[in-house]
């Protein structure tokens, strides 16, 4: 990794830090506050509803000369946002502040993905750099759990919240401080778009069919990711375990990301990012199969960091497929990142709500059998259908 690069990713791990510190304890803070698991769910689907709402027009707006400031705005409404989580104790006001911060987050992640392309130095493996970032979403994600985890035990849901919107500072310094500069457009070994894209133009790579395989993995890796993340620590809850235990599975979780990621991208370009990032997303389905089966923190932990390895390679892979199968002369940097982001949305709506609908008639442990189960199947016959679309095309 350049140097350059290290510097571009120091960034987008804070920002992951702060959002993930506040993500944590929100399916136990509205379990705390009595909230039923369907509407804990439904509730938490609203941030990234309003995630995928920002993504495009992120997308839209994205320029080099302008992204940090962009940016520099939707993380101070993050941290205003955690802050303002200790105060949400009824569903309209929780609704409402989750909202808001998701909308931030979306188009925060949005623009500093396309910013941390355009501005990786000449010569810079672009695969290889793309391991690099999600792997440092997942190093951002894994500090936020064992922090937040932590703080709620020992201080409350209230302090920790608050450490989480001071966390933004972090942020900002990072953004301001180390987040580079954009690499002159002569400098860059690819093309660039031939012209401005219009908002409905940007739409229709959607139906591109390398995008579209894209966009379906990436959709499928967040619903397992979200059931994961919002029901495992209400399942963990349940068999006894504590709020630092359940920081410390979480962490693991995505620590086991963040270890794996940027490793990946040898692999990957070894054995092919479609073959990996499909697998990858079965066999991370059947180990969530094993979560019933678990009644101790140790194998939480085993099952969860095992699904944690699979899900790192398969969504470093899948982010390879998007800077090496996408033309970027017909979709721009910022359109390409908004779609993309957009499809893991989706993936964070209809885990936690569809989730929250199976857990209320199968419980929590029947839900780790449902929902893995009935995603993979509808995981392969899409990935079916879009092969027979592009054969009869």
């Amino acid at each position: 990794m350049k140097a350059t690069t290290l510097k571009l990713c120091l960034p987008v791990i804070a920002i992951t830090v702060q959002n993930n510190a506040s993500w944590l304890l929100i399916s136990p803070y509205l379990q705390h506050l009595d909230f039923p698991v369907a509407a804990i769910g439904s509730l938490i689907a609203l941030s990234p509803l309003l995630s995928l709402v920002s993504r495009i027009p992120a997308g839209v707006a994205y320029k080099q000369n302008r992204a940090r400031t962009l940016i520099t705005l939707a993380v101070i409404v993050m941290g205003l946002c955690s802050f303002l989580y200790s105060f949400a104790d009824n569903s309209l006001t929780f609704a409402l502040v989750h909202g808001i911060n998701g909308f931030a987050y979306g188009a925060a992640t949005t623009l500093y993905m396309a910013y941390f392309i355009d501005s990786l130095a000449a010569g810079e493996n672009r695969s290889h750099a793309m391991g690099y970032y999600v792997g440092s979403l997942a190093v951002g994600y894994s500090t936020g759990n064992f922090l937040a985890g932590y703080l709620a035990d020992e201080f409350g849901y209230g302090v920790a919240f608050s450490v989480a919107a001071l966390l933004s500072l972090v942020a900002l310094a990072f953004i301001w401080a180390l987040g580079g500069s954009p690499v002159p457009k002569t400098a860059r070994t690819t093309k660039a778009p031939p012209g401005r894209l219009r908002f409905s133009d940007s739409l229709k790579a959607i139906l591109d069919p390398s995008m579209a395989e894209v966009l379906i993995v990436a959709l499928f890796l967040n619903i397992l990711n979200q059931v994961i993340g919002v029901f495992l620590p209400l399942y963990g809850l349940a068999i006894g375990l504590t709020l630092t235990q359940i920081g410390v599975i979480r962490g693991s979780y995505t620590l086991c990301n963040a270890v794996t990621r940027p490793l990946s991208g040898l692999v990957v370009t070894r054995f092919g990012h479609r073959r990996l990032s499909q697998g990858g997303l079965g066999l991370q389905s059947a180990l969530m199969l094993l979560v019933p089966f678990c009644s101790n923190f140790a194998t939480v932990l085993a099952v969860s960091t095992g699904s944690g390895f699979m899900r790192a390679v398969a969504v470093v892979s899948n982010a390879i497929g998007l800077v090496e199968d996408i033309d970027e002369t017909k979709v721009q940097r910022g359109v390409a990142s908004g779609i993309y982001n957009a499809a893991g949305d989706l993936g964070n709506i209809i885990g936690p709500s569809a989730g929250g609908i199976i857990a209320a008639f199968t419980g929590i442990g029947g839900l780790f059998v449902v929902a893995p189960l009935g995603s993979t199947v509808i995981f392969f016959i899409a990935l079916w259908g879009l092969r027979l679309r592009q054969r009869a095309g």
